[in-house]
C-alpha cells in the first residue's frame, strides 16, 4: 500500500500515464485494452510506479493508491558524479523546468533509467561549456540523497508543434529552419548527434525562435543508443548515433513546417 501522506488525488496527479493495447483487434475492429501504467514522484523525489487493469481516464484515488509501489532510488536515479553542476533550492518554477526521469514499465528494474539520466546530464554539461542560442540552456542538476533527481533547464513557452497547431500565420519558416540547422551543426561540431529531432522536441521562445530540447538520445557518433528516434520523424529504426538521423529529421521538419504554412494560407 502507498504511504498515506502521498498527495495523489486523481489521475491528473500522475506522470507519465500510459495505456497498453493488444496487437490484435476485437471483433468490432477496436484495439483491445490490456492495462494502464503510471508514475508518481513526490516533492522529495521519491518515485512510485503502478499498474492497473483500469483505463487511465477511469482511475480513482483508491485504484491509484492501491496500485502505486515505491521504487528504490537506485532503480530511478544515478549517483551524482563529483564534477556535476549542482543547482540549489528553491527553484524558480516560473523560469526553470525540472526534467525528471520518465517512469516506464519497460525500464523498471533494468538499470537503464539511471543510465539514461546520467548520460543526458553529461551531455548537458558538455553543452553548458559549449553553449548555443538555440540549444536549451542547462543550469545544472538537482541532487537529493546523493543522486541526480532532476535536470534544471530554461522553461520555454511552447513546443514547435503546439505553436503551429495554434496558428501558422506569420510564422517564419525560413528563420526557424536556419536556426535549427545552426544548432544541429553545432552539436555535430562537438561530435554529437541528437537522434530524436521532432516538433515536440523543439520549443519556441517569445520571438518564435526555435530551441532544441530533450537530449536523452544525444550521444557521440557511433555510440549505441538506449532510446532513439520517434516514429514518423525517422527513415527507419536505428540503434547507433549518427549525423544522418538529424539531417533526415531536419528535412522532414522543414516539409512539415512548409505544409502547415501552406494550409494556413489556403484557409485564410
Amino acid at each position: 500500500m502507498v504511504n498515506e501522506e502521498l498527495l495523489v488525488f486523481s489521475a491528473r496527479d500522475l506522470s507519465p500515464r500510459y495505456e497498453a493495447f493488444s496487437e490484435d483487434d476485437d471483433e468490432h475492429g477496436n484495439p483491445i485494452f490490456l492495462y494502464s501504467s503510471f508514475g508518481y514522484i513526490t516533492d522529495e523525489y521519491i518515485a512510485y510506479f503502478g499498474r492497473s487493469n483500469i483505463r487511465k481516464c477511469d482511475l480513482n484515488q483508491k485504484d491509484i493508491r492501491e496500485s502505486l509501489k515505491r521504487l528504490p532510488d537506485e532503480d530511478v536515479y544515478p549517483k551524482a558524479p563529483p564534477n556535476i553542476t549542482v543547482v540549489s533550492t528553491p527553484i524558480d518554477d516560473d523560469n526553470l523546468f525540472l526534467k525528471r526521469p520518465k517512469l516506464h514499465l519497460d525500464f523498471l528494474g533494468t538499470g537503464l533509467l539511471p543510465k539514461l539520466m546520467l548520460q543526458e546530464a553529461e551531455t548537458m554539461e558538455l553543452l553548458r561549456r559549449h553553449p548555443h542560442p538555440h540549444i536549451v540552456r542547462y543550469h545544472g542538476c538537482l541532487i537529493k540523497r546523493g543522486r541526480i533527481v532532476s535536470l534544471v533547464l530554461d522553461r520555454l513557452p511552447d513546443t514547435l508543434q503546439h505553436r503551429l497547431e495554434k496558428s501558422a500565420q506569420h510564422f517564419n519558416v525560413e528563420n526557424c529552419i536556419r536556426k535549427l540547422t545552426s544548432a544541429v551543426y553545432h552539436l555535430h561540431s562537438l561530435g554529437l548527434a541528437h537522434n530524436d529531432l521532432t516538433p515536440l522536441n523543439i520549443m519556441v521562445n517569445k520571438y518564435d525562435d526555435p530551441v532544441i530540447i530533450d537530449y536523452g538520445s544525444c550521444q557521440p557518433f557511433g555510440s549505441t543508443l538506449i532510446t532513439a528516434g520517434t516514429p514518423g520523424w525517422i527513415d527507419e529504426d536505428f540503434t547507433i548515433s549518427a549525423e544522418q538521423h538529424d539531417r533526415s529529421a531536419l528535412d522532414k521538419i522543414q516539409r512539415w513546417l512548409e505544409e502547415r504554412s501552406k494550409v494556413q494560407r489556403q484557409t485564410r
